[in-house]
């Protein structure tokens, strides 16, 4: 049984944090903190619903940019790359900003 208490001083900001930590975790405040000081594994945080609709997203812009790079391997297999560095460049930058926003995600 859990009968002792242990008080403990937070800034406004540090609460807010724990508070976003734990309802990411599923966990309450109490079982989180616990968690934490024992080294007990916490559940993975769940994805909100801003997370779903960024994922979604990500997802069909990675099919975009999979059709673009099998449209420019098709390309350098013919030999006909040459004259198109403007859309390799876009392509490339596609993938750069979707290596991003899925970092930003999965954090």
């Amino acid at each position: 049984m859990r009968d002792r208490i242990i008080r403990i001083r937070a800034t406004t900001e540090e609460l807010a944090r724990i508070q976003d930590l734990a309802r990411s975790r599923g966990l309450s405040i109490s079982e989180m903190l616990r968690r934490a000081g024992l080294g007990v594994r916490m559940p993975a945080r769940g994805l909100d619903q801003t997370n779903i609709v960024l994922l979604t997203q990500t997802l069909g812009e990675l099919g975009r940019i999979g059709g673009n790079l099998n449209q420019i391997a098709r390309r350098a297999n013919a030999g006909k790359l040459a004259g198109h560095d403007v859309e390799l460049a876009q392509t490339l930058a596609g993938v750069d900003g979707l290596r991003d926003r899925i970092r930003e995600i999965v954090r």
